[in-house]
C-alpha cells in the first residue's frame, strides 16, 4: 500500500498536547517517544514513523546519527523534496510548510499541513507545545514541500529557483536578520524594547544584525513564543510594540544622528566627552599634556596633544568572528609609531617591583609584541589595550582591573574626567561613568547572548562606553584609545600597572594549574613559564598540561602543545627560555 500525506497527519496527531523544549533531542526510531519536542525533531520523527524516511537531518543515513534542524528541512526540501508554494501546501494534508532561517540566523521553523487551507500540526513553542494551530496563512512561511515516495491529495507545480528566492522576502511588518541588514529608527525602537525586557541586543544602533537577532531569539525562548528570530505581530505584542513598529520622534532623531558619516575631520575631544572646558583648558589648569584632537589622515587616525605631539591611534579594519565588525587595528606604520612614542616592554621596567618576575615575563611579552600602546577594537572583546592585550569584556579581569588601577593615580581626573571610582551596592569600589548628574556602574556584569547563540557574562556597559558600535569607528573608541596611549607618556606608573595586572593574573593561573595538575608544583621555572604562556594564549587545556607531565619530558611536551597552529610563537618562547637559562637570572626562581 502506498504512503499517503494523511499518514503523517495521523501519526503527528497522537502527540497533540505534549511538551515543547527548544533543542530537544528526539530518537527518531523510538515509536513510543512522548516528548519533549522541538519543531524540526517533531516533523522528522513523524516522517520516520510514517514513512521510514530520514528527512531534515542533514542527509545522514543512520537514524541513530540523525539530528534534525529547521535549516536542514529547508536545504533538503530543495535538494530531495518537491518544493511548492506554501499557500498550495496549506491545502494538501501532510505537506510541509517551511520557514527558512532568516539571513545568517540559525533558527527557522517547520510544520505539517492539515490540508484545510488554514491549520497546521506542529511543535510551535514553549507556550504552545504540540498542537493544531489556526491562521497559518497569516504567518511568514518560505516554501512548501512534498516528500518523495508519498502520494498526496494533489500535486501542484514545482516552483523554480527565482520563485523560491522571492518567497524568502518577508512582509514589511516582519523584521528579521537579512543581508544587507534592516536598518532604521524602527530598529532602534525594537532594540530599546528588548533591552527593557532585560535582554541585551548589543548597541542601540538601528541595525538589525546578529546581536539583535540573538536577542530576539532569547526573548522568544524566555516568553515561550514561536522561536524563529522574526519579529512579527506576536513577538512585537509581547514586547509591547505595534505591528508594524512605529518609532518615536526621539528614535527618529537618534537614527538621523547615527546616519551621519563616521568622523573624517578633526575631532575636538572637549565634546567626547572630556569636560565642558575642553582639553586645552584642563591642560593649562593642571599642567598636564592631554589629547586635544584626532583626525583621519592618509588612512590612519592621528591624535594631537595640547603641546603639539602627534601620534597614530590606529586604522580601520573589518573583521568577522561571531559577526561582521569594524574597528581599529595597528598595522606596520602604527606599530612603528607606537614603539617610538610609547615603548616596548623590557625587563628593567618591572625590575624595581620584582626582579625575577620581570625577566620571567620577557618571552611571553616578546611573543605578544610587548608594546604598551597595543590596541584593537575590532573583535568581540570590543576594546583590547596594552602590552598584555587586556580585553574589556571580562568581568573582574584584564582591562577593567587596569582601568580601576589607573583611576587611583593622581592625574586620573585630567585624563578621564568623566570616570570615577565609587562604591557599588555591595560597598565595592567600581569604575563608574558620570552622567546626567548621576553615576553608572561600568563594571556591572550582564548575561548576554552573543550572535552565535552562546551566552556569557560581559561588561556590556563598559564595552558600550569604550566602543558604542561594533560596526563602525566611533568618536568614543578613538577618544578612549588616544587618552590611554597619551597617559603612558605622562606617567610611567601607567605602564607598570599593565605589568602588575598581568603578573597577578599569571600567578592566579599558575595557582589553578597546581590544583588541576598534581605533578606541577612550581619549583621549576621552565615548566611554569610554558604553562603561563599556554594559559595566557589559551592554546591548551589542563588535560593537555597534565598529559605533558605524564610524558616523562614535561618541558618538551609542554612546548609541543599547539605547535601545529602556533609554530612561530612557540619558537619565540623556546628562544626566550634558552636566553633566560643561559643568563642564569632565574636560577632558584619558583612560583
Amino acid at each position: 500500500m502506498a504512503f499517503s500525506g494523511q499518514d503523517i497527519v495521523d501519526v503527528g496527531s497522537t502527540r497533540v498536547g505534549q511538551k515543547y523544549v527548544l533543542g530537544a533531542q528526539v530518537p527518531l526510531n523510538n515509536p513510543d517517544w512522548k516528548g519533549p519536542w522541538d519543531c524540526a525533531e517533531f516533523t522528522s520523527w513523524c516522517t520516520y514513523q510514517a514513512y521510514g524516511l530520514i528527512f531534515g537531518a542533514g542527509g545522514v543515513h543512520d537514524v541513530k546519527k540523525a539530528e534534525p534542524y529547521s535549516g536542514f528541512w529547508y536545504s533538503e526540501a530543495k535538494k530531495n523534496g518537491k518544493v511548492i508554494r506554501w499557500q498550495d501546501a496549506l491545502n494538501i494534508p501532510g505537506a510541509f510548510l517551511i520557514k527558512a532561517p532568516p539571513g545568517q540566523g540559525k533558527i527557522g521553523h517547520v510544520a505539517i499541513s492539515m490540508g484545510d487551507g488554514k491549520r497546521t500540526l506542529e511543535a510551535r513553542g514553549q507556550a504552545f507545545g504540540v498542537n493544531i494551530f489556526d491562521k497559518a496563512g497569516q504567518r511568514p512561511w518560505s516554501i512548501g514541500c512534498l516528500l518523495p515516495g508519498v502520494e498526496y491529495a494533489s500535486e501542484p507545480a514545482t516552483i523554480d529557483v527565482a520563485t523560491i528566492k522571492s518567497a524568502l522576502s518577508l512582509p514589511a511588518e516582519f523584521l528579521a536578520l537579512h543581508q544587507p541588514h534592516l536598518k532604521g529608527a524602527h530598529i532602534i525602537t525594537l532594540q530599546k524594547a528588548i533591552a527593557a525586557k532585560g535582554i541585551d541586543p548589543g548597541p542601540i544602533d538601528g541595525d538589525f544584525g546578529p546581536m539583535t537577532h540573538a536577542a530576539v531569539v532569547s526573548f522568544q525562548v524566555t516568553k515561550g513564543l514561536e522561536i524563529d528570530g522574526i519579529v512579527g505581530p506576536a513577538t512585537g505584542a509581547a514586547l509591547g510594540l505595534p505591528s508594524p513598529i512605529v518609532p518615536s520622534a526621539a528614535d527618529e532623531a537618534a537614527w538621523e544622528e547615527l546616519r551621519k558619516p563616521a568622523t573624517a575631520g578633526p575631532i575636538t575631544l572637549a565634546a567626547i566627552p572630556l569636560a565642558a572646558t575642553g582639553a586645552t583648558a584642563l591642560a593649562a589648569a593642571g599642567a598636564t599634556e592631554l589629547v586635544d584632537a584626532i583626525a583621519l589622515k592618509n588612512g590612519a587616525y592621528r591624535a594631537t596633544t595640547t603641546n603639539g605631539l602627534a601620534f597614530i591611534v590606529g586604522s580601520s579594519t573589518n573583521f568577522s568572528d561571531d559577526m561582521h565588525r569594524t574597528g581599529l587595528f595597528q598595522g606596520s606604520r602604527s606599530i612603528a609609531d607606537s614603539v617610538a612614542n610609547f615603548g616596548i616592554y623590557k625587563a628593567g621596567d618591572y625590575e624595581p617591583v620584582d626582579r625575577q618576575w620581570a625577566h620571567f615575563l620577557v618571552p611571553t611579552f616578546k611573543a605578544e609584541g610587548g608594546r604598551y600602546a597595543t590596541l584593537n577594537t575590532y573583535d568581540r572583546a570590543a576594546f583590547t589595550f596594552g602590552a598584555p592585550q587586556l580585553a574589556a569584556h571580562t568581568p573582574d579581569m584584564n582591562f577593567i582591573i587596569y582601568l580601576r588601577s589607573l583611576l587611583t593615580l593622581a592625574d586620573a581626573d585630567k585624563h578621564f574626567p568623566e570616570l570615577t571610582l565609587a562604591n557599588d551596592n555591595k560597598g565595592v569600589k567600581r569604575v563608574h561613568l558620570k552622567k546626567a548628574g548621576g553615576l553608572i556602574n561600568l563594571e556591572e556584569a550582564v548575561l548576554v547572548t552573543r550572535p552565535n547563540g552562546i551566552k556569557e557574562k560581559q561588561l556590556a556597559k563598559l564595552m558600550a562606553y569604550l566602543n558604542p558600535s561594533p560596526t563602525r569607528i566611533d568618536d568614543a573608541e578613538l577618544s578612549a584609545a588616544a587618552r590611554l596611549m597619551n597617559w603612558l607618556r605622562q606617567d610611567p606608573r601607567a605602564k607598570q600597572l599593565q605589568i602588575t595586572v598581568f603578573v597577578d593574573h599569571a600567578k592566579s593561573n599558575l595557582a589553578r594549574a597546581k590544583t588541576k595538575v598534581p605533578a606541577f608544583n612550581g619549583s621549576k621555572w621552565k615548566e611554569a613559564l610554558w604553562i603561563m604562556d599556554i594559559m595566557h594564549q589559551g592554546r591548551g587545556t589542563f588535560a593537555d598540561i597534565k598529559a605533558a607531565f605524564n610524558s616523562g619530558n614535561p618541558v618538551g611536551s609542554l612546548s609541543g602543545i599547539g605547535a601545529s597552529k602556533y609554530r612561530e610563537r612557540i619558537s619565540t618562547i623556546r628562544d626566550g627560555v634558552a636566553a633566560l637559562e643561559a643568563s642564569g637570572v632565574l636560577n632558584g626562581f619558583t612560583v
